[in-house]
C-alpha cells in the first residue's frame, strides 16, 4: 500500500509541475524579420516578430527607433489577422545607421514581456 501511495503522490506532484508550467508561459520572441545583428543592404518595409503564442494585440507594440534614439514609425504595430502569433510593423524608407526594434507583448496568460534588439542598413 505504501508503494502505491508513494507512486501516486509521485504522479499527482508530476501532473501539478506540467499543468503549472503551461500556465505559466509566456509571449517568447522565436523569430524576427530583420533578424537581430543583421546587415541589410536594403532597408525592410515592415518590422515582422513571431512569438511561441497568441498575442494581445492591444497590449502588444514595437517601435523601431533610429541612430539618435527617434521612434521612425509613423504608424501602430498589429498582430497580424491571419496568425496571432506574428506582430507586424510597417516603417518608411530607413536611411543607413543603427535602428533598434524594441518590443512589448502580452500573451493570454497576461504577463507582459519586453525586449530589444538591433539591426544595421548598410
Amino acid at each position: 500500500m505504501l508503494r502505491f501511495k508513494s507512486a501516486l503522490s509521485v504522479l499527482l506532484i508530476a501532473t501539478a509541475a506540467a499543468a503549472s508550467g503551461s500556465a505559466l508561459a509566456h509571449a517568447t520572441l522565436k523569430q524576427a524579420s530583420p533578424s537581430a545583428g543583421t546587415a541589410l543592404d536594403a532597408p525592410p518595409k515592415e518590422v515582422v516578430l513571431v512569438f511561441n503564442e497568441k498575442l494581445e494585440g492591444s497590449f502588444s507594440s514595437i517601435k523601431v527607433l533610429d541612430p539618435a534614439g527617434e521612434d521612425v514609425a509613423t504608424t501602430k504595430a498589429s498582430v497580424d489577422p491571419s496568425d496571432a502569433t506574428k506582430l507586424r510593423l510597417g516603417v518608411p524608407p530607413l536611411a543607413s545607421g543603427t535602428y533598434t526594434v524594441r518590443w512589448s507583448t502580452v500573451g493570454p496568460d497576461g504577463h507582459p514581456r519586453k525586449g530589444d534588439y538591433t539591426f544595421t542598413v548598410k
